[in-house]
């Protein structure tokens, strides 16, 4: 039975060949750079249960480099990103008569400051490969972030998922335009717990060597 179901295998694979080579995709190990714009949500903050508000953020800066391999119809990648966002801290000023904090622990209202995240992930990428020079995909990865915020700074599991579309230029060059959903563990920033997620709107190349 085994053998059977490795044949249909074997064989479906011989079948996709054609369509594979009359792609725009090489397959090999690649290295890619991207740049684009992330849009951070509105992120609840809490202190043991209790809801302190939330954070606004301005649209920023989302950037990352990767190195993987292309397989011809999926590619797998470990990719190093970076992004950046100026927020406005609103806080509920109800909570100011709760016992666990001074008011000193508190974020002024409108404080502005950086929220920064710098992430390692390893992607996963499955290409719908036809005869034209463009390529859709769709992607998901999973990793780890470190985000800061206010001074404090917390490293936290993270993963995204994606889609978008490949311009081959040539065999071994591409330019890819891409939308990806990236998220984190909540955040523990020096006892205060943030939400973390971003819609990011890249546009990157590709060097297939």
């Amino acid at each position: 039975m085994k053998r059977i179901f490795s044949f249909f295998v074997v064989l479906l694979m011989l079948f996709m060949l054609p369509s594979i080579s009359l792609g725009y995709t090489k397959v090999g190990p690649y290295i890619s750079g991207q740049l684009g714009v992330s849009s951070l949500t509105d992120s609840d903050v809490s202190v043991h249960g209790h809801d302190l508000g939330s954070i606004e953020y301005d649209p920023g800066f989302a950037s990352g480099f990767a190195a993987g391999f292309n397989f011809g119809m999926f590619r797998i990648e470990g990719e190093f990103g970076y992004q950046g966002n100026n927020v406005d801290y609103k806080y509920d000023h109800d909570y100011y008569d709760d016992d666990y904090y001074d008011d000193d622990d508190y974020y002024d209202d409108d404080d502005e400051s950086d929220m920064t995240a710098y992430s390692f992930m390893g992607n996963f990428y499955l290409d719908f490969v036809n005869p034209s020079p463009v390529t859709p995909f769709i992607t998901a990865g999973i990793g780890m972030a470190n985000v800061e915020l206010f001074d404090a700074d917390d490293t936290v599991l993270a993963y995204q998922v994606g889609a978008g579309l490949a311009f081959a230029l040539n065999p071994h060059m591409s330019i890819d335009l891409k939308y990806r959903y990236f998220a984190t563990e909540d955040l523990d920033l020096e006892g205060y717990d943030v939400e973390f997620a971003s819609h990011n709107v890249y546009c990157g190349f590709r060097f297939t060597f």
